[in-house]
């Protein structure tokens, strides 16, 4: 007969592959959506930016130190007024772009569908880890389930779990760090501390938010390497390496972005005021509440985590061991003052979210189930399995539906895309050279008609009087417009746009020159 633990080990190997399949299937369902849809809608601008970057490797012959986007004029310093004499730019460790840039090259496409297509591979990884976690700590296929589908159905995170911005494969790095820290502490096997701490690690890099657990997980430890629960032998090593790591990104950061400039924020942003308190909290609070989490979501984790804290009130047991609890909570107190330092990215940076709070509620939820009863004998599982496949049904309409309210198609940059498709071979059949500088006169996001148009150049996306007077005095080639904007702007600046000469119309865009201004 088959021990008890080969039983035990056997039912679990069957539902892991069940998990498997379902994350497989719900992943699929939602991510393969708009797999090939250009950078468009929430946040167009920075999504565009980060697929620059992929080509920017393309261009430099894959030089991952010197990372380049396709615009001369950046937005730090100068705020787009400044004219570079490269496309360089300081970004945070952008292996995820790299890895996508060299795989474009392997299937000899840069169609939007290999950046979406690996960002939903590598969330997909990172939600099975999470299974793997909560099932670890629960101990129960149904409970580890049910974290899993509340994660991969957040409307938030079904919007960037196949998107181009680092949050989401940042956050699957960090997942299978804390899934490797999870197994070194019930485990004590340094190789499993030496992991968590590598991938916790390469989180941060790509996006540096995720420090915060690499942190609260070395805090964690420290806490109890003092009260001799733990060794410092073999264990200090791993996290000076890391420190190294992120330090020494860092400065080269820092010299890239002295040297080059930078369109991504580097700066700390607390609130102002009390004010700024108010804005930002009735923002999130109007935006953003049922986008995180759905409310059917906040009312399941809610509900866990009350009767969690009755239970665990009634039973009262004391432990001379730190609990994970107590990594929770540092893991907070941590993410509270990221939410501080940068208070007013959250009015209208939702993916900010993703990069703090979500991990920690998902860890929480983990706990509280913990704390729970567990679901034993066959007609329990059989309810609890009819109830996870009907929340998650729920769960995943409400899903599909916020994200597809997101993709509406008046929005500016989703038209900007419709109309400059093309644009690269409309540029060849008028001889106009690959290295020409293009002015792209109110057209939006940054990057994105340059990566279309597959050229350099500089970028007005506002009618701004300093930048546009900036743009004009650039060393550009020719000006590439929209017919459409063009006919609404030129009665509001004919000053201006009188002087732009039509050499070419395709009956969406046009190319023009500029003519010298009279004295």
């Amino acid at each position: 007969m088959k021990s008890s633990a080969t039983k035990r080990e056997h039912r679990c190997d069957n539902g892991s592959m069940l998990a498997a399949i379902a994350i497989v299937v719900v992943g699929m369902l939602l991510g393969l959506r708009q797999v090939n849809q250009f950078p468009a809608f929430t946040h167009a601008w920075a999504q565009a930016d980060r697929y620059s970057i992929v080509v920017g490797f393309q261009n430099n012959g894959y030089d991952f130190f010197h990372p380049e986007t396709l615009l001369y004029n950046k937005q730090f310093p100068g705020w787009w007024e400044v004219d570079s004499e490269n496309t360089v730019t300081a970004v945070d460790f952008p292996i995820h772009e790299y890895v996508v840039a060299l795989l474009m090259a392997v299937l000899g496409t840069d169609a939007p569908w290999v950046f979406r297509g690996f960002t939903l591979l590598v969330s997909l990884i990172g939600l099975c880890f999470l299974y793997l976690m909560a099932r670890r700590l629960t101990d129960d296929f149904i409970k580890a389930l049910l974290v899993t589908l509340v994660a991969m159905t957040s409307p938030l995170y079904v919007f960037y779990f196949n998107n181009y911005l680092p949050s989401a494969p940042a956050l699957a790095l960090a997942l299978v760090g804390l899934w490797a820290y999870v197994r070194y502490f019930q485990e004590g096997r340094v190789g499993q501390w030496n992991l968590s701490v590598a991938l916790l690690a390469l989180s941060a890099l790509v996006r540096t938010s995720f420090v915060v657990p690499l942190v609260a997980v070395c805090a964690f430890e420290l806490l109890r390497i003092l009260r001799h629960e733990s060794g410092l032998r073999h264990r200090w090593q791993a996290p000076l390496v890391a420190a190294v790591a992120i330090l020494g990104y860092m400065g080269w950061n820092a010299h890239l972005r002295a040297d080059n400039g930078s369109l991504f924020l580097n700066l700390l942003m607390p609130p102002r005021s009390w004010e700024d308190v108010q804005t930002v909290f009735d923002e999130i609070h109007w935006h953003w509440r049922f986008e995180y989490f759905s409310r059917l979501q906040h009312w399941i984790v809610a509900v866990a985590c009350v009767a969690a804290v009755v239970l665990l009130s009634i039973r009262r047991r004391r432990s001379n061991r730190l609990s994970l609890g107590w990594l929770a909570g540092i893991w907070w107190l941590g993410e509270v003052c990221f939410f501080v330092a940068m208070f007013r990215q959250y009015q209208n940076h939702d993916y900010y979210f993703l990069d703090s709070f979500f991990l920690p509620v998902l860890f929480t939820f983990i706990l509280a189930l913990r704390a729970l009863p567990a679901v034993k004998g066959h007609l329990p599982v059989l309810v609890a399995a009819v109830l996870l496949v009907l929340l998650g049904g729920v769960m995943y309409k409400e899903a599909k539906h916020k994200v597809a309210d997101r993709c509406w198609e008046g929005d500016r940059a989703y038209i900007c895309a419709q109309r400059f498709r093309g644009s690269d071979r409309w540029l060849n059949s008028l001889g106009v050279p690959r290295d020409a500088r293009i002015l792209a006169f109110l057209a939006y996001p940054q990057n994105g008609p340059f990566i279309q148009m597959q050229r350099k150049g500089y970028t007005v996306m506002g009618y701004d009087e300093n930048v546009v007077s900036a743009a004009l005095s650039f060393p550009f080639d020719y000006i590439v417009m929209e017919n459409a904007v063009y006919d609404e702007q030129l009665p509001l600046h004919p000053d201006v746009l009188r002087r732009f000469h039509r050499e070419a119309d395709n009956g969406t865009l046009s190319l023009f020159t500029l003519v010298p201004e009279e004295n």
